[in-house]
């Protein structure tokens, strides 16, 4: 008996346990609210506050309501009929239009009927009311002057306020009253000008934009008479280093002679023949190392010297470059009886 009423006061705590759980779950993950079911509270509140005359604060919330939900025409009418209250005859004027052009695709309502001929009238009553003007916008470059149009990229701003780059050259209405108009697109220089509109006006505000090119880039430029001159100090050193290399060959050659005519068996050979052995093999170690730095010498500053060409005057005369040249090449070897040089240009 007493094992009997334990589990069932178990089972009891159990079932309202899980009774508990559920009404939790249920009640903690509510259904999201969905587009018109914001935009119908977003409508009630633009109601109430209409209804206390209060159009200022329930303007916003018509227009609101007909962004999240544009199914819903009331709120759309709601604030076309409130900025007509306000005074804000071109922004009620907008709305009633943008109203006439829903209704064309609104579902067959019995609620709508006869909204279409208000718009109209009311959008007819209004323009008397309403200012216009049209900016024409001139983009001047160095190929000429043109109208902007929407693909030129030059945006147009109200006051601020900007009304994109479709809008240049078509009529804007806005309510009587001074507006600043600002003109402006890439790489111009932006430009300004203030209208005065009375109800009815409709001007023309021309405005120029000049396109100003983007300056080429700095290259720098090698100093090429600096190379030049080092090229020819370059020759010159080689140029005397040939010289002394053959100097000391022919003193080698002399000495040679020498030691051949007294002692050409090159054994036993007189005393005073020392002197011209060690002279000979003096001048052979200078020539075999005067020989090479005046060919590199040579070769080296002649190279420079002819790939130093005038790069401004080949610019200014429309002509390559030298580097945009065949590149220079220079050969200097020694030959029978003196030196050999070619090379390419």
């Amino acid at each position: 008996m007493y094992l009997s009423t334990v589990s069932t006061l178990r089972f009891r705590f159990f079932a309202a346990s899980v009774v508990c759980g559920l009404t939790v779950f249920a009640t903690g993950s509510p259904a999201s609210a969905s587009p018109e079911s914001d935009a119908k509270d977003l409508f009630a509140r633009g109601r109430d506050l209409r209804s206390a005359n209060d159009c200022g604060s329930a303007a916003p919330l018509f227009r609101k309501a007909w962004q999240v939900y544009p199914q819903g025409l009331g709120s759309l009418r709601n604030l076309a009929e409130c900025e007509e209250q306000l005074g804000h005859f071109a922004s009620s004027r907008r709305a009633w239009l943008d109203l006439k052009r829903a209704l064309i695709t609104a579902p067959n309502d019995a609620k709508y009927e006869g909204w279409d001929k208000d718009a109209e009238e009311a959008a007819a009553r209004l323009k008397p009311k309403v200012a216009a003007f049209v900016v024409d916008v001139y983009v001047k470059s160095p190929e000429g002057e043109s109208l902007a149009n929407e693909s030129t990229g030059v945006e147009i701003l109200v006051n601020g306020e900007s009304v994109g780059t479709t809008l240049v050259g078509t009529p804007l209405e806005r309510d009587p009253g001074t507006y600043r108009i600002r003109a402006q697109m890439a790489d111009a220089q932006p430009v300004e000008q203030t209208v005065a509109v009375s109800a009815g006006d409709n001007p023309h505000v021309t405005m120029r934009l000049t396109v100003t090119p983007k300056p080429a880039p700095v290259v720098a430029t090698e100093d090429h008479s600096t190379r030049r001159t080092v090229g020819w100090i370059v020759a010159g050193v080689g140029a005397a280093a040939l010289v002394g290399s053959g100097v000391t060959f022919l003193v080698r050659q002399g000495a040679l002679s020498d030691v051949d005519e007294r002692c050409s068996e090159r054994r036993n050979c007189p005393d005073d023949l020392r002197g011209t052995v060690d002279t000979g093999k003096t001048m052979s170690t200078l020539t075999s190392i005067l020989l090479p730095v005046g060919v590199v010498g040579v070769g080296a500053g002649l190279a420079l010297v002819f790939t130093s060409g005038s790069s401004s005057s080949s610019a200014r005369s429309g002509k390559p470059t030298e580097a945009e040249k065949p590149a220079r090449t220079v050969r200097v070897a020694p030959a029978l009886g003196g030196l050999s040089v070619s090379g390419s240009f």
